[in-house]
């Protein structure tokens, strides 16, 4: 009985720990900046707006796949890449999402 609460203690810490971002530095999100799923999905967002391709864009926001930016969202930074973009999960929720650099501030 010892060794299962044992077992079961040590598996539940692991699961605790690694939800927690290894930088625990709690950012804003900004209102308006492209935010997407996936880091592809990120780009093509990104270029539908710098080239005013409506389509794309209403397509990406009608498939759930990319949105616009809501000001004030507490979240992490999990990833962080060199152009620019990095990879966020909100504080409080266990889905991680791509938008750029610039549409965080430090809180």
């Amino acid at each position: 009985m010892k060794k299962t609460m044992v077992m079961i203690c040590t598996v539940f810490l692991l699961l605790a720990t690694s939800a927690i971002p290894a930088d625990n530095t709690v950012y804003v999100t900004k209102k308006d900046y492209p935010m997407a799923l996936t880091k592809e999905d990120l780009d093509t967002f990104h270029q539908s707006i710098t080239n005013d391709d409506t389509a794309v864009f209403l397509k990406l926001r009608q498939e759930g796949r990319a949105w616009m930016s809501r000001a004030g969202v507490q979240v992490y930074i999990v990833e962080t890449e060199d152009s620019g973009k990095v990879k966020i999960k909100p504080k409080n929720a266990t889905q991680e999402i791509w938008t750029l650099q610039e549409a965080l501030v430090k809180q």
